[in-house]
């Protein structure tokens, strides 16, 4: 008998593909009271169940990762997509073009951390039969800290900043959950050259088949092959695609496209057809997205910010002296280093959840007024107030939704709810 720990979207799609296999289990959580663990064979938790719950000392745990990957045929390509910033956005494109690629020949999934889970699209490919496809998983420090069966035959490691401290309790074991991945890989590593240094902090080794992708750095002897200097994306140290001829900007958005050709190199797909495949995607919901504009003020809805590096990213795309931030929500102990630099000049801030007055303090030492809101719609109505014609007011949170809202999707459903009762 299998315990699958925690009545949500990841445990429901476990118990789905329990049943499609015969096997028997039982779906629990906290709510139905104490559990004695072991009865059970093997124990499935939800990602999202702290490190510091009683079922990961049981002794049981399988994580889903580890779990389908019992079922999973052999005539598959698996690619796993992982780092702090940048997964998501990463993860689309890369499924993106190789959606273009494969249409006739293969079906490409995405899932995992975006959105569906992981063991609902596996449960599909049985039921039908698929004998040729490929998942594009992006894989939540969650989902890898448990990991130990489940073989990905490729991964991209974004980048890798200080995030999720509450649920891992240290940054080393963050940073290890998500290096389970690398050393799980089966064929080529595609990592971010600011990874090396915490690979030595932590003394991990880098595998033989890894390509470091980066900054060009042109006047210097130490070059990178596969690089970007903003507009100029390298593959293999050639110019193979321009950013201008995307629908993507910013330096953040350079990189993504980087790592998901790279990835598209690694399978021999010509450049010329990523070269035509990168003009038809655009960017994902919700990061960085126009929402509308209204007496000349434009709504920009950027929820699936929930770090302070995502923020960045989101300040970086408009001029501070024209922005009113919302931010703040979940505190999830992410300091938000040096984020002053980045507030610079915005124009004001509305300040919202846990993190509200970490955040004060960050706007007091880059001289940006603020106020704090104790709800959504009090947010967006105060921003309104301090906006002006041709200004925009910018929700990039930088933190996590729980408390306030279910997931990054409510929080921006909330967000245009107040935008719509705004006059």
């Amino acid at each position: 008998m299998f315990l699958i720990y925690w009545k949500g979207k990841v445990g429901y799609a476990v118990a789905r593909l329990c049943d499609f296999q015969d096997i028997p289990y039982e779906i629990r959580d906290d709510q139905d009271g104490p559990v004695d663990f072991a009865q059970y064979e093997a124990i499935i938790p939800s990602p999202w169940v702290p490190s510091t719950h009683p079922v990961h000392a049981s002794g049981k745990v399988i994580g889903e990762l580890d779990f389908v990957s019992r079922v999973l045929p052999e005539q598959i390509t698996t690619i796993a997509i992982t780092g702090t910033d940048g997964k998501s956005s990463t993860a689309w494109i890369t499924y993106s073009i190789l959606k273009h690629e494969f249409s006739v020949k293969k079906v490409v999934y995405l899932g995992g951390n975006f959105d569906i889970p992981l063991s609902d699209i596996v449960r599909e490919i049985l039921e039908k039969g698929i004998k040729k496809w490929i998942i594009v998983i992006e894989v939540s420090s969650f989902m890898a800290h448990t990991l130990r069966e489940f073989q990905p035959d490729y991964t991209i490691f974004t980048n890798f900043k200080p995030d999720h401290i509450d649920w891992h309790q240290s940054l080393e074991a963050y940073f290890r959950a998500k290096w389970n991945l690398i050393t799980q890989t089966k064929k080529t590593v595609i990592l971010h050259e600011g990874i090396l240094q915490e690979a030595g902090r932590y003394h991990v080794t880098i595998p033989d088949r890894t390509r470091i992708f980066g900054a060009c750095r042109e006047k210097t002897e130490e070059r990178l092959k596969d690089c970007t200097d903003w507009e100029n994306i390298k593959i293999s140290g050639r110019a193979k695609y321009h950013l201008s001829d995307t629908n993507f900007s910013g330096m953040h958005n350079a990189l993504n496209i980087l790592s998901a050709g790279i990835l598209a190199n690694e399978l021999g797909i010509c450049a010329k057809h990523v070269r035509n495949f990168l003009p038809e995607i655009t960017g994902l919901p919700h990061r960085i997205e126009f929402v509308t504009e209204k007496n000349g003020i434009r709504y920009i809805d950027d929820s699936k910010s929930t770090s302070s590096q995502s923020m960045r990213a989101g300040l970086g795309a408009f001029p501070h002296e024209m922005t009113i931030l919302i931010a703040g929500w979940y505190d999830k102990g992410d300091p938000f280093d040096d984020i002053e630099k980045d507030l610079v000049g915005v124009k004001y801030a509305v300040l919202i959840g846990q993190t509200r007055e970490l955040l004060a303090g960050k706007c007091r030492l880059a001289n940006v007024p603020f106020v704090f809101a104790e709800s959504m719609q009090e947010a967006v109505a105060l921003a309104r107030h301090h906006a002006k014609r041709w200004d925009t007011i910018l929700l990039s949170p930088g933190c996590a939704s729980f408390g306030m809202f279910r997931d990054y999707l409510d929080r921006a459903e909330k967000f245009r709810e107040a935008i719509v009762q705004e006059r």
